[in-house]
């Protein structure tokens, strides 16, 4: 029996790892991992022996960590967290924090001082020095600021142009770039069946592939690799009989540019006007931009314009295997389709097989990069002491890439979001459109994923299975935000950008931290665009968005509760069964405490 516990799974059967499974247990010492594991193991215990031991050692370790820590001298000494006055020992309301006459903290937000002993030390009770901030704070320790500022400035400080380098880091690095080689087993294809040479006319960001056909032997067996053959019309009273044309034009030179997409890659803005695109970069080819090997192949491609050549624009899409996967183990083709480029709605040609096991070789593609970039950054962001919480991603893998907790004060940031950006050739730092928009990005998308709506639907489900991790994170996150200001005001964003080492290399891999600006849709240069034109928001009143325009129902975060099986459910209205669409509770004469409505029991 498999069972997950802190993101590793251990196969209960196999005696090592059910013995450092009962080890990781013991040695957890944060109570919410152990809560999310049992919520989840709950559903498995029943009918399973195994299961069932295995979430009562958990319930008994949960139990220890819940324990008051406590000191045996005159009697039993529970240990207090609160904050205490350090000076007098007079405990502190929290709630009164920053209101300037209450109490007051040291920078560092380790040393408190009550209002009546702050009155004997008048000449330590400054004003923070960031500008901007008129905060009291009590001055017994070097720094200047208040201890909101002091942990503000003290995780920005950590972005900048600075390249760590992570070389504790070991990598299994592919052989190849999943586009690169596409392009290659694609080109050898065609060369195999058609004795066809390619043309080089650009570099990365050009053409992909060009073809110059030559009469129409060449012509048909390249296009017949591609499209398939084609029947010749036959006449509609005599059905055997081949139409013949009574004069055959001989074709000419024709030119093929070739755009090749792996899996599920879109082209680019610039790409989807093809002829346009192709043109440019002949341009840009013929001037030198590509290199000598580039402009030789666009003068080749000048010189049949120039005869009179026609033109062909292809788009091939190969589906390669996720690296790693079990498709990939099992040593699935590598394949290959044809579509007119350019031309929306087009018909695929036939299926051409460019490897007839993907896993004879080793690469990269874009799920393998973005999967190793967003793990090396969790670990380099562990060793900056940020507490990793996760992410909040639907099932495609898009949304929040990581969010981790702060060291707080009462009033100061509690959260930080992240958006990691990983690749090969060089730091990728630019943003996607929406990405643009920072916290009202995160917003949205955390919202979504809490309700269960647009592409988060699949994060859970009604039957008792696990949940999506994303689910834990985001339910944990939302007590903290309660308004879109608070959105604004209680989490810090950054982007991580990490480059990975080229297909085959074994360099160690680098990471920058760079601040994540705040939206463009309310600075000085917006968006044309702005693709969150209603950014979702969960709360009553109090709010200068419009109301949501979906039909997801307005609730209060206030009412809400955890949910059995991860989420939330609003205790008063709406139903207790994640998933179901009832929002209003209705009690049923013969079972009461179910909804009539839904035959489901609501939260109350």
């Amino acid at each position: 029996m498999q069972i997950t516990f802190d993101g590793i799974t251990y196969e209960t059967d196999d005696t090592s790892q059910k013995n450092a499974l009962a080890l990781a247990i013991d040695q957890c010492t944060v109570k919410w991992k152990l809560e999310q594991a049992i919520s989840v193991l709950r559903f498995k215990a029943f009918g399973s022996d195994v299961a069932a031991t295995v979430l009562q050692y958990m319930e008994k370790r949960a139990q220890a960590l819940e324990a008051p820590q406590v000191q045996f001298g005159q009697g039993f000494v529970f240990h207090d967290n609160r904050k205490k006055c350090t000076p007098c020992g007079r405990v502190l309301d929290l709630e009164k924090y920053g209101t300037g006459h209450d109490w007051f903290s040291s920078s560092d937000f380790s040393q408190f001082i009550c209002g009546y002993c702050a009155n004997s030390q008048r000449d330590n009770i400054k004003t923070c020095s960031t500008p901007g901030c008129a905060r009291l704070f009590w001055a017994c320790t070097p720094y200047t600021v208040c201890a909101d500022c002091f942990s503000t400035q003290h995780y920005q400080k950590l972005a900048g142009s600075t390249v760590h380098t992570m070389t504790q880091v070991t990598l299994d690095v592919p052989q190849f770039h999943a586009g690169v080689q596409a392009e290659v087993l694609f080109r050898n294809f065609i060369k195999a069946q058609t004795n066809l040479d390619s043309l080089c006319v650009s570099s990365n960001n050009g053409i992909d592939i060009v073809f110059i056909t030559d009469g129409d032997t060449e012509y048909d067996t390249l296009r017949g690799c591609m499209v398939g053959t084609t029947t010749a019309p036959t006449n509609s009273r005599f059905p055997t009989r081949t139409r013949t044309p009574r004069f055959t034009v001989q074709r000419r030179e024709v030119i093929h540019y070739i755009e090749v997409k792996v899996n599920d890659a879109q082209c680019s803005k610039a790409q989807k006007n093809a002829q346009a695109f192709v043109e440019d970069r002949i341009k840009q080819a013929l001037q030198g931009h590509y290199g000598e090997k580039a402009a030789q192949g666009a003068r080749a491609v000048e010189k049949a314009m120039g005869r009179g050549a026609e033109f062909e624009l292809h788009l091939i899409r190969v589906s390669m295997p996720r690296f790693g996967t079990l498709e990939y183990n099992q040593g699935a083709p590598i394949t290959a389709v044809r579509y007119p480029w350019g031309e929306p709605g087009g018909t695929g040609g036939v299926q051409m097989t460019l490897l007839a096991q993907c896993n004879s070789i080793t690469y990269m593609d874009s799920s393998w990069i973005g999967d190793t970039g967003e793990a090396i950054a969790i670990q380099f962001l562990k060793q900056l002491g940020f507490d990793i919480r996760g992410a909040v991603q639907n099932n495609t893998g898009n949304g929040v890439d990581i969010a981790a907790k702060l060291q707080h004060t009462p009033t100061s940031p509690r959260w930080a979001f992240f958006e990691v950006k990983a690749s090969t050739a060089k730091f990728q730092t630019s943003l996607e459109h929406a990405e643009e928009e920072q916290w009202m990005f995160v917003m949205d998308r955390c919202s979504k994923a809490v309700l269960r709506i647009d592409n988060y639907k699949g994060l859970g489900t009604s039957t008792g299975l696990m949940p999506h991790d994303s689910v834990w994170t985001a339910n944990e996150l939302f007590w903290d935000f309660q308004s879109p200001e608070d959105w604004e005001k209680r989490a810090l964003y950054f982007r991580v950008a990490v480059r990975l080492p080229d297909p085959g290399k074994n360099d160690a891999p680098q990471v920058k931290l760079l601040a994540w600006d705040k939206p463009r849709s309310q600075g000085t240069n917006p968006l044309k665009t702005d693709p969150i034109p209603q950014p979702l928001f969960i709360g009553y009143g109090g709010s200068s968005f419009p109301t949501p325009s979906s039909s997801v129902a307005k609730v209060s975060m206030q009412t809400l509760a955890p949910h059995p099986f991860g989420g939330r459910y609003d205790n008063q209205h709406a139903c207790w069964v994640s998933g179901c669409g009832c929002s209003m509770f209705v009690d049923s004469f013969l079972t009461p405490g179910t909804c009539s409505a839904c035959a489901h029991p609501h939260g109350n």
